[in-house]
């Protein structure tokens, strides 16, 4: 009996190697199927330079594209909202209240517009959001400098559900703020710090550059919120609950930390937007242009050098995707567009 038993043992031992063994050499049988490769950002053109003719910046901040591809972008010291073809071809403008920022579409295509206090000109703008119609027919505007509810300190971003909610990120009063359809103030989450749900910790309560900077929806309603010196990106649900952060401030492709060279100190996310499939492609001061999935995990990017040439930027700001995948990035310094082909088509 115990012979038969020791017989067993060899043979049981002799199945496992030999399974084993099969296992080890079939490779053909992935735990999971491995991501594809996502393609490099292919330069396709650029256009704009410093002025105030059509087609020129002086400072553009955001940028938006409406269902027709059409490219909306505000101009920051020209008071303005130019409107360009894929091709970067100008087609129209429209004035707006002074100092335009943050630019958003509703479902309509009516134009969302944040305004501030310029940046190196001495004047009392009031910190407001304004409507426009596609047009460009000032429909609304709405709030003033402050920090009660529907005031607001340097708003950015904005973004616009199709509920109607109108997201607004209430730069130094370090929090996100959401009006209703009408402009009503609904509610507000953030303040001034570092913990989970806030903005602004690593730089001065009173700087802007701590965010909420740029915000962007996910077909789920969430919200991502980036905060530039704190060198991370938020995400809450549509009524502000946190759900995750990352980012670091490293200086390294997937980090925020890289300093824009003529600040000296400036880093950080600044513009955001989201893909058809919801991931993240993010601008950095620092140049870098990047690509996160929903949860903060870097894909890919581009902008490796601060320049003047192509593929090259000083302090991007807006970012946005047409019909097509193409990303636009607004390379602000440089008063410019340029548009990149991120789908390898």
């Amino acid at each position: 009996m115990q012979g038969a038993i020791a017989m067993f043992s060899r043979s049981a031992s002799c199945i496992c190697f030999v399974l084993l063994a099969f296992l080890a050499a079939n490779t053909n049988c992935p735990s999971r199927a491995a991501e594809p490769e996502l393609p490099k950002a292919h330069f396709l053109l650029a256009w704009g330079a410093e002025g105030d003719e059509p087609g020129e910046f002086e400072f553009p901040i955001g940028i938006a594209v409406n269902r027709s591809d059409k490219i909306l972008v505000a101009d920051h010291y020209n008071h303005r909202v130019q409107k360009f073809d894929r091709a970067g071809k100008f087609l129209s403008q429209f004035k707006v209240l002074p100092n335009p920022g943050g630019i958003a579409l509703d479902t309509a295509g009516n134009i969302y517009v944040s305004h501030f206090q310029a940046s190196k000109r001495s004047d009392i703008t009031p910190h407001r959001v304004s409507v426009y119609s596609p047009e460009g027919k000032q429909l609304h505007a709405w709030g003033k400098t402050g920090t009660g509810p529907g005031e607001f300190n340097y708003p950015g971003g904005l973004a616009v559900a199709p509920n109607g909610h109108i997201y607004v990120a209430d730069q130094t009063n370090h929090r996100v703020q959401v009006l209703g359809p009408g402009g009503t103030f609904l509610t507000t989450w953030g303040k001034y710090g570092s913990k989970p749900g806030e903005f602004g910790g690593n730089t001065n309560n009173m700087s802007r550059t701590g965010g909420p900077d740029f915000l962007a929806l996910d077909r789920q309603g969430n919200i991502y919120a980036t905060g530039g010196m704190d060198g991370r990106v938020q995400k809450f649900t549509a009524d502000g609950k946190f759900l995750l952060a990352f980012g670091e401030n490293e200086d390294r492709p997937g980090s925020f930390g890289r300093d824009f060279e003529s600040l000296g100190t400036m880093h950080g996310p600044i513009g955001i937007c989201i893909d058809a499939q919801d991931r993240l492609w993010i601008s950095a001061a620092g140049g870098r242009i990047q690509q996160f999935t929903a949860d903060g995990r870097y894909l890919r990017g581009f902008g490796e050098k601060q320049g003047e040439g192509e593929g090259e930027f000083l302090a991007p700001h807006g970012l946005a995707i047409d019909s097509h995948g193409d990303l636009y990035v607004v390379d602000s310094y440089n008063h410019r567009v340029q548009k990149f082909d991120v789908t390898g088509k």
